[in-house]
């Protein structure tokens, strides 16, 4: 709901307000953003600004004395007018950097959204949208922001335009989606970060006066730092979360002024970003998106509906994502007909659904150095043609899915050989490479119809129901022979709009498919690519220890539908690391499910593990993808709960990072959010543990089937007081009644509503 009331302007979700007023100078300055308030009596005493009164200061001019920009808490804020804060906005024109002072105009309130972006959030018949139109005082350059509210998920979505109307061409510098300033500074600032293999690792920092910058200048929003991040209040546990719908150079900076305010900005990174601006023209930042919740869970649970709702679209938006099996793993390059059929009729018998062929069915390709950008079907690989593969993996049951990689080429290719001008270097220099491939320059248009018409009719010719779209390096070496692009501070931002356009053709061409984003795993792990594509592979690291911390830090922004999740083999092929296939899967299935291993190879304990696996998805498939996914708390530090809920069934997963002996304790699963007047009846996923596992004390455990728990137990104590779990291995043998797990071990557990 959004109303306007003597110079206020109130935005209300179902959870919060945020409100903002219109100074008498036409300063717009922030009011509240918290809890939801409907009374608003008295509210003129929530803002300060325009009534202190601060030595040194610059004040805005002689008749506003006790007006200082430094104070203001401005709802889109210019420099060079005595904030010394950082500016959204930023623009060099005849006189170089120009000093703005953005003041109000008018406004206009209307059902749904102006989709001004080619990435962009949804809107429906309860959509909201505010507009505010500002004004400079000397020049003629107008700003449009944008508020759309979506009341039920508790987020508002936030975007701006810059209008150039002077009668020259103008440079946009630094032009921000969303900036806010906060009235307190007692904050934990949560990031996500890492690099290939460990991304998304959750870092907190109490921030301290001064200024943090969270951003990527790689081309892609990256596995460095992600643009999801939250500010928690130390005094209240209040959170506040931002993202962006975005997929490539990204900024946020968080600010704590000297005088207890905190600001922060987000929008796409000005580091060697500039854009010109004719007369007349107009400039569209991606959207950036907020919320409020009391605790962080609440706003993941914010971000969570509201991304498959109104980012994720088409006709896989609410439907199960099958289980897959991928070929990379198992095979790599080495790609020989009979080898992948009797993985697919093997992956058939387990109960799979899809089966992807992954790099290497194309031109020359048999490593990674050459034939990235041919994209016809090898001949040497498949005789037959592709078209005949896929008939019999289809044949088996299974859909049929591909890898491709649709930006990069090999210098060793006949399209780099035919034409080295469609390729991002430098002319003159020696270019860097990785993984020996070059980025493809899709800011051309030329580019794109090559890759859309070559790509178009391998997929038409081979019946494809999933397609993973890989890319598996940076952007360096900025340079482009695309006449459009005015100067290489405009290449990073038009290769983006070029890889939405060229994404959107393949989606709006085959809307039957399910397409699954990919860079190097977590690269572009982004909003952006979610409106095209429905999913996202993670990690190229599967490890269960290390996909604890990756899936964790993903999830605190984005649904558990979008997130690939795979098993793969044991030991790692990151991490050498031993694990059992089951505990490898509790991990796996928070996502959506895959598997990336030799099956063939597998013991028949292990096959029939995974058979019981999968079958134990589907069943719970719904949930484990639309659920509400919350972590659970818990008192030790070597143990994690995670849990997944529709609201009737509930299902828990315990994760032991290491077993430490004789304790003298069980584990307590407390679950809060379940209802106190009614009883739930627990039972643990049965699995199988293959004598191997117990090496010589093998004869005293003498089954390979585990334990059975089962119990019925009150809401009012499972959600106060908790249950205390089987006991762990403890280190002084095996006995029938304790659970026989280990470092990195794993226990599922299903809570359904009793109904005897």
């Amino acid at each position: 709901m959004i109303q306007e009331e003597k110079g206020y302007f109130v935005l209300s979700t179902d959870n919060s307000s945020y409100i903002f007023r219109v100074l008498g100078t036409g300063h717009l300055d922030n009011v509240y953003y918290g809890k939801r308030l409907d009374d608003l009596t008295g509210i003129e005493r929530l803002s300060t600004s325009g009534n202190l009164f601060l030595a040194t200061i610059p004040y805005y001019d002689e008749e506003h004395q006790n007006l200082f920009p430094e104070i203001i808490r401005s709802e889109y804020p210019t420099p060079l007018k005595g904030d010394a804060r950082e500016s959204a906005l930023e623009i060099e024109g005849k006189r170089g950097i120009e000093s703005l002072t953005l003041l109000y105009d008018s406004y206009r309130i209307f059902k749904g959204k102006d989709f001004s972006f080619p990435a962009f959030a949804n809107a429906d018949e309860k959509t909201e949208t505010l507009e505010i139109k500002l004004k400079d005082e000397l020049l003629p350059i107008e700003v449009l922001l944008r508020y759309t509210v979506y009341e039920e998920e508790d987020v508002i979505l936030r975007s701006a335009t810059i209008i150039n109307s002077t009668d020259s061409a103008i440079k946009l510098r630094n032009a921000a989606s969303l900036s806010l300033d906060l009235p307190y500074d007692d904050f934990n600032l949560l990031t996500y970060s890492g690099a290939w293999g460990r991304e998304r690792q959750e870092e907190r920092r109490k921030l301290l006066s001064g200024i943090v910058v969270n951003d990527s200048k790689l081309g892609v929003t990256s596995n460095e730092h992600s643009p999801l991040v939250f500010l928690e209040r130390e005094l209240t546990g209040e959170v506040y979360g931002f993202n962006l719908i975005y997929s490539g150079n990204h900024r946020e900076t968080v600010e704590v002024s000297p005088f207890g305010k905190t600001r922060v900005i987000t929008g796409i990174n000005p580091w060697l970003f500039e854009w010109k601006m004719q007369s007349g023209e107009s400039f569209n930042t991606p959207e950036a998106i907020m919320t409020y919740g009391e605790k962080i869970e609440d706003a993941s649970l914010s971000f969570h509906h509201f991304t498959n709702k109104y980012i994720i679209r088409g006709e896989w938006q609410y439907r199960e994502r099958p289980v897959l099996i991928n070929s990379w793993e198992a095979v790599y390059f080495n790609l020989e007909e009979e080898k992948l059929l009797a993985l697919a009729e093997k992956a058939s018998e387990l109960g799979f659904e899809l089966f992807v062929l992954d790099d290497g069915w194309f031109g020359s390709r048999r490593n990674d150095r050459r034939g990235l950008g041919d994209w016809y079907v090898s001949p040497e690989v498949f005789p037959d043609g592709l078209g005949s593969f896929s008939e019999k993996i289809h044949s088996m049951g299974l859909m049929f899915g591909l890898w491709m990689e649709p930006e990069m080429v090999n210098p060793d290719s006949e399209l780099y050989r035919k034409h080295p001008d469609w390729v991002i270097e430098i002319p003159g220099r020696k270019a860097a490479l990785t993984r020996h491939q070059a980025v493809l320059d899709i800011t051309r248009e030329d580019v794109r119809d090559y890759l859309y018409s070559s790509l178009e009719a391998v997929i038409s010719s081979a019946n494809v129901d999933y397609i993973k779209w890989d890319m598996n390096r940076t952007i360096t070496d900025l340079f482009s022979s695309n006449p459009s692009c005015h100067s290489n501070g405009e290449l990073q931002h038009r290769y983006v709009l070029g890889l939405y356009e060229l994404a959107g053709r393949f989606t709006e061409r085959f809307p039957e498919i399910l397409f699954e984003g990919c860079a190097s795993g977590g690269n572009r792990y982004d909003l952006g690519m979610l409106s095209f594509m429905p999913q996202i592979w993670t990690s190229d690291n599967t490890d269960l220890y290390q996909r604890m911390t990756i899936e964790a830090g993903t999830l605190r922004g984005f649904p558990q539908s979008a997130m690939g999740a795979h098993v793969s083999a044991s030991p790692g092929h990151q991490s050498l690391r031993t694990s059992l296939i089951e505990n490898r899967f509790d991990v796996a299935a928070f996502g959506s499910l895959g598997y990336e291993l030799d099956l063939t190879k597998l013991s028949e304990l292990d096959q029939e593990a995974i058979r019981n696996e999968i079958a134990f998805y589907k069943k719970y498939r719904k949930i484990f993808q639309f659920g509400d996914f919350r972590p659970l708390s818990s008192s030790d530090p070597e143990l994690v709960f995670w849990s997944v809920t529709d609201g009737k069934t509930t299902i828990v997963m315990e994760f032991i990072k290491r077993m430490l002996p004789n304790t003298g304790k069980c584990d307590r699963l407390i679950i809060p959010f379940l209802s106190s007047d009614k009883h739930y009846r627990i039972t643990n996923r049965r699995i199988i543990i293959p004598k191997e596992f117990f090496g010589d004390l093998w004869p005293q455990w003498n089954k390979e089937e585990n334990e059975v728990f089962e119990c019925v137990v009150s809401g009012d104590i499972l959600s106060k007081a908790g249950i205390l779990l089987p006991p762990r291995f403890m280190g002084n043998g095996l006995q029938s009644s304790i659970s026989p797990v280990s470092d990195n071990g794993t226990r599922m557990y299903i809570i359904e509503e009793a109904q005897d």
